[in-house]
């Protein structure tokens, strides 16, 4: 089933995300650091964020549609996570910011969420049978993966982060197998899917993931 291009659609995704931003904030009444499950996690890593895009890419119906829809559904989880944060900073000190709202982070996640929707805007050209598409379908899954290993790590050292370690593998690998078979080229896309696991994992989740003691 895909997503039509129209108002309808786009309001359904925003308020989509708005729902997503939500519940990820609420997860910040779960411990973080003092449970395996480590659920507050869901919304500080990339990899709900990876999963997100690459499924509403292949649901989008045209490239701007897949750039509408992930940037408005990612945008919505942002205003409503950091608003939520807001308005219970009023009531809950541990979510007390001295009255102010953050919008240093608001600012970066904003326009994350407007890289999010060009990110979907290009990846929308997997559709094209040609070789480049086998590239394309890589990114989602090796992305996922480097996420999923950097975090199996930690399972293993500090005994945290199963929640985001599950999620991570279980669409890595989900991912992984589903655009295979889409490929057009399968050896280009193992490689690429190794390639690129091996190089976000290296570049990003070794330096600021695996450094915190």
């Amino acid at each position: 089933m895909k997503i039509r291009d129209n108002k309808k659609s786009y309001f359904t995704l925003f308020l989509t995300g708005m729902g997503a931003g939500i519940l990820c904030r609420l997860t910040d009444f779960l411990p973080y650091e003092e449970s395996l499950w480590s659920l507050p996690s869901m919304a500080t890593l990339f990899g709900f964020w990876i999963a997100s895009v690459g499924i509403i890419t292949c649901l989008s119906s045209s490239n701007k549609g897949a750039f509408i829809n992930s940037f408005l559904y990612m945008f919505g989880m942002t205003l409503c996570f950091y608003g939520l944060k807001y308005i219970l900073g009023f009531y809950i000190p541990r979510f007390s910011n001295e009255g102010q709202f953050q919008t240093d982070l608001f600012i970066v996640y904003s326009i994350l969420s407007a890289v999010c929707g060009i990110g979907s805007f290009v990846l929308y050209f997997w559709n094209r049978q040609n070789v480049f598409n086998s590239f394309l379908y890589a990114l989602p899954a090796g992305g996922m993966l480097a996420e999923a290993a950097a975090c199996l790590i930690i399972l293993h050292n500090r005994h945290m982060l199963l929640a985001q370690t599950i999620f991570d593998t279980a669409f890595g690998l989900l991912f992984g197998v589903w655009l295979y078979k889409k490929a057009y080229n399968k050896l280009l896309y193992i490689g690429t899917v190794m390639i690129v696991a091996l190089l976000v994992f290296l570049l990003v989740y070794k330096p600021f993931l695996l450094t915190v003691s």
